[in-house]
């Protein structure tokens, strides 16, 4: 039947990178979800706890159902004794993923508990060891499918019996999932640093298929890295960055930069941060679509955004219109503010 020949692709749409889907995660923003692709950078930051939400709607004009995309996530940073930022220290957290897709409403929902430690192996150069555990379940909801025998001639009507009784029912599987990964810092001075990562993926390789074949979902490795290059002579600080994967016969890599623009500096003789920064960039997912993004930092708190500009053979059913990605965050510190502030401006 034509309705179970586009189901069925539907379903390969949601599962294949190859076509950038994005039922895996998937991220334009990746130097802002560092969190959600690599446990090991948990608690990478400059002050103690860290809170971030994302949302992401991909291929509003292939789909009445687009495909969407939820993140949030928590990460803090312990057993930082020295409150330097050089000492070894525990980092954790906390990350939860909803992606959904198509009139079935394709769902799948991650909950991964990402924890690392870092060493110090230089004066300000650290390595962190992560693992992830978490549960992942996907679901397919049957009940806004329609079929070629409920057309009328000029609609659907789902009063009438399909005989699909394989998709009456919703269809749930539920599994452990396992990650692991390295990150390396290396802070140079206050205005250059670098980091890079490597993580593992799904290593459980359990099965996803909810129709019970045995179908596995293939491990994936990551690698990103990004670095920023400042001077106290210009306040413009350039941030290169990239992001690949490998996941079974499926690949990807983003390469481009940002741009960091200081518009307002930080008090140099109080506890009071009220650095005002804009961050432009581009990026190119290589053989898929060109990124352009902006991000605001308010002190603490930053807000972006990035849209995909689709340059695939997938562009004629897209009309070059990819992805919207939108992100918030917020960090905290507790304790002597002061004392974080005059170290972290040496």
């Amino acid at each position: 039947m034509k309705i179970k020949i586009i189901v069925a692709f539907l379903l390969f749409l949601n599962q294949t990178y190859s076509i950038h889907a994005q039922q895996d995660k998937h991220y334009s923003l990746f130097n802002e979800s560092q969190l959600n692709i690599n446990p090991a950078s948990a608690g990478f930051f400059e002050d103690h706890l860290r809170l971030a939400t994302g949302y992401r709607s991909q291929w509003l004009s292939v789909s009445a159902e687009p495909y969407r995309t939820i993140t949030a996530s928590a990460d803090w940073r312990m057993l930082d004794e020295t409150y330097t930022g050089e000492a070894n220290f525990l980092g954790a957290g906390i990350t939860f993923f909803n992606d959904a897709a198509g009139v079935s409403n394709y769902t799948t929902n991650i909950i991964a508990v990402p924890i690392s430690y870092a060493i110090q192996i230089g004066e300000a150069d650290h390595i962190a060891f992560g693992i992830q555990p978490a549960f992942f379940q996907r679901t397919i909801t049957g009940d806004n499918l329609t079929w070629d025998n409920q057309w009328t001639g000029s609609s659907f009507n789902q009063e009438i019996g399909h005989n699909e009784d394989f998709f009456s029912n919703n269809m749930t599987i539920i599994k452990f999932d396992m990650a692991a990964g390295i990150y390396w810092q290396k802070r140079f001075s206050r205005d250059k640093k670098i980091n890079l990562g490597i993580a593992g993926e799904h290593l459980t390789k359990q099965i996803v298929s909810v129709f019970g074949a045995e179908d596995k979902l293939f491990r994936k490795l990551t690698l990103h890295g990004q670095g920023e290059f400042g001077n106290e002579y210009t306040n413009i600080t350039f941030m290169p960055g990239f992001y690949g994967f490998i996941q079974g016969p499926n690949k990807a890599l983003t390469l481009g930069s940002n741009f960091r623009f200081q518009l307002k500096g930080a008090s140099r003789s109080t506890a009071y941060f009220d650095n005002v920064k804009l961050n432009i960039g581009g990026y190119f997912r290589i053989g898929d679509a060109l990124i352009a993004n902006a991000i605001l930092e308010l002190s603490k708190f930053s807000i972006g955004a990035s849209y995909d500009i689709n340059v695939s053979s997938l562009n004629t059913a897209s009309n070059s219109i990819g992805a919207m990605e939108f992100f918030l965050r917020y960090r905290f510190v507790f304790g002597d503010q002061n004392l974080r502030h005059n170290r972290i401006q040496k």
